[in-house]
């Protein structure tokens, strides 16, 4: 039986509540005309805040729409971001500068992890208070962030750029699948989402029970992801990040055939944490923030 709290995919990564920025970034600038003009991040923070305060708060679906509204307008360079299309843009820096708090990682590449394992995905930490937290998810061709889950969370995903893999799923209430017989330590659950993002495209939408709330992205290309996550992760308010493994589901039939129906649905196993998956923090390098 896997053990609770495995470990959401940022856990671990070192962190402060405020973002690290470059010098010089503020959060608002001077316009032409002298008024003061708030950075787009700024922006979506202070919409965060009315949607989702206090903490616990459920928004209402005309308020996540005016979220998901103005997230579809943030930009790559919004949050300090310059689209990559290669190797040679990571070394220069463009998704952000490597955590070398404490001397972790001073100057050194990351542990050859052998064939078969995924690449390394960076996180860079734009904001967390109790209601919410806001970053983004750097993935390099082939980088997977495993099926996870968001244990009575709201989370909308802005793809930065690139193209990225999605599948999600939603698992099904036990009421309405009591006649099943599910494998030990399984639960049936129904395919939402199946298909390849390529930006520019609109924010998807996580809901505590709809929507895909257990999902994985693999990257197709060089891509990043804004989430915004209303409430975060915490184990000791019962929300552990538990991972899974996704096998087909078929109902028995009298010629041995499948139904479209049954191809919908899948059996979700829960896992420890996959260790091939690797994230590490990056530096935040967008306008900083002013709770």
């Amino acid at each position: 039986m896997p053990r609770r709290g495995n470990g959401a995919p940022v856990q671990g990564i070192e962190r402060n509540r405020k973002p690290s920025v470059c010098k010089g970034l503020s959060s608002n600038n001077n316009g032409s005309n002298g008024v003061i003009k708030k950075s787009a991040v700024q922006r979506l923070y202070e919409m965060c805040v009315e949607t989702f305060s206090p903490p616990g708060t459920l928004p209402s679906p005309e308020a996540i729409q005016k979220l998901r509204s103005f997230l579809d307008t943030i930009k790559p360079l919004d949050v300090g971001l310059k689209e990559i299309t290669s190797e040679q843009d990571i070394s220069n820096g463009s998704v952000g500068r490597p955590n070398m708090q404490k001397g972790k990682g001073k100057g050194k590449r990351p542990p050859n992890r052998g064939a078969g394992f995924a690449p390394p995905i960076t996180y860079l930490h734009v904001y967390q208070c109790d209601s919410f937290s806001m970053g983004i998810f750097c993935l390099p061709p082939l980088a997977v962030l495993p099926l996870h889950n968001h244990p009575g969370m709201t989370v909308l995903s802005k793809l930065l750029y690139g193209s990225m893999h999605v599948r999600s799923y939603d698992c099904m209430d036990p009421t309405d699948s009591q006649q099943i017989s599910a494998p030990p330590q399984s639960r049936l659950a129904k395919m939402k989402v199946d298909t390849v993002h390529t930006a520019p495209c609109e924010p998807s939408i996580l809901c505590p029970r709809t929507g895909g709330n257990i999902h994985s992205f693999t990257a197709v290309t060089y891509c990043a992801v804004l989430d915004v996550l209303a409430p975060p992760y915490s184990d000791q308010d019962g929300r552990h990040c538990s991972y899974y493994r996704d096998y087909p589901y078929s109902r028995p039939s009298e010629d041995g055939s499948t139904s479209d129906e049954d191809q919908s649905y899948v059996w979700l196993e829960e896992i420890e944490r996959p260790e091939d998956f690797l994230v590490r923090g990056g530096q935040y390098l967008g306008p900083v923030i002013e709770a």
